[in-house]
């Protein structure tokens, strides 16, 4: 029977059967999997059994649905397939499908017999012993067992197919006798029994977990934590004060030399003119603070002190300044609201500016 299992490199991982044909993912208690996390929507996604085949489709969520990195729609589920959503990991299992991918494979007529050595009698593609009089007719295939997991893996292999973990170098298993063919004739040499195979495998470097991506190169899954309201509060009251302490700045000549004047009285036209340019400047001088801030260095000054830091819904970091800039104009338009944007942040972690820019506030990682 096809299972999930939630986180499962965690010391909490759980285990839920695929017994219905339909099953809900979500953060409400109403879901057949709770996930209770402030980044996966009330109803996410829902995994349908149809036409024998597990499919996984998001239920237009905040922030998606990742099957092996790839932020998907609907797309159908094999074993060992690793999907994300917020911070969790769900690894797919489907024992029925692992078993008919090793069944065993029927010849063609025209292909040569393949006969055991000892007794003659023919045997099937895969057969290890001979049916007839027990004897060696090939040799197992090479495995490897994953040092994270504990998932027994087929060589040639250079990653788990069930966590991503590193496996050990395959250089390791040079030594190792190589699979016969399965075209055994009576005149070959005898094969070797099961028992005189034995691996050496090197122990395995500390590797984080990490999965292949398309080029081949390791992508490591962003276990992000999102950030409280609390620390995004006073993250939020640090920078406003640092913006408004170097504005106020900006404008203390042209505020100094307005206070020393007595009017009515006649005031040039430069005064004027200077006096005026420099809102513009105090204004760009907060705006440059946050699209640096965020779209370069990943976090404001704020964030870095409440150890917090801005990233794409993608796991990028930092977001960019495209990004940034969005992020900003949204920061405005909540602003403009009397603070009714950043409501939503006590209830799904993320503002309105979050939304509009496709970002999203959490812990910043420790290394």
């Amino acid at each position: 029977m096809a299972k999930i299992i939630v986180n499962p490199t965690s010391t909490a991982r759980r285990e839920f059967a695929l017994s219905r044909t339909l099953v809900s993912i979500g953060r409400d208690p109403s879901n057949d999997v709770v996930l209770p996390d402030a980044m996966v929507s009330r109803r996410h996604a829902v995994i349908e059994y149809r036409g024998a085949q597990y499919y996984i489709r998001d239920c237009n969520s905040s922030n998606g649905s990742l099957v092996n990195g790839d932020r998907v729609s609907e797309r159908s589920l094999r074993d060992g397939d690793l999907v994300a959503i917020g911070t969790a990991r769900l690894l797919f299992r489907d024992d029925l499908a692992a078993e008919e991918a090793g069944a065993k494979v029927v010849l063609h007529p025209s292909a040569p017999r393949q006969q055991c050595p000892d007794c003659q009698a023919e045997f099937r593609k895969g057969d290890l012993f001979c049916r007839q009089c027990g004897a060696a007719v090939a040799s197992p295939p090479p495995k490897s067992v994953c040092s994270s997991c504990g998932t027994t893996v087929l060589l040639p292999a250079r990653f788990c197919n069930a966590c991503g973990h590193v496996l050990p170098d395959e250089s390791a298993f040079r030594d190792t006798p190589r699979p016969v063919d399965a075209e055994v004739t009576s005149s070959g040499p005898p094969l070797p029994s099961p028992g005189a195979l034995t691996l050496r495998p090197q122990e395995p470097e500390e590797v984080p977990t990490a999965l292949p991506d398309a080029t081949g190169a390791l992508k490591l899954p962003r276990l992000a934590t999102p950030a409280p309201l609390g620390a995004r509060l006073a993250a939020g009251l640090c920078d406003g004060l640092l913006v408004v302490a170097g504005q106020a700045l900006v404008l203390s000549p042209g505020i100094l030399y307005w206070r020393s004047r007595e009017l009515p009285s006649e005031v040039p036209y430069l005064a004027i003119a200077l006096s005026l340019a420099l809102i513009p400047l105090a204004l760009g001088l907060g705006a440059g603070y946050y699209l640096h801030s965020w779209g370069v260095r990943g976090q404001t000054l704020g964030q870095r002190l409440c150890g917090l830091e801005v990233e794409g819904e993608d796991g990028s970091r930092p977001p960019g300044l495209s990004r940034a800039f969005l992020r900003l104009l949204g920061y405005g338009f909540s602003v403009c609201l009397f603070g009714a944007g950043f409501l939503p942040i006590a209830f799904s972690g993320r503002a309105l500016h979050d939304r509009i820019a496709g970002t999203r506030v959490v812990r910043r990682e420790r290394h």
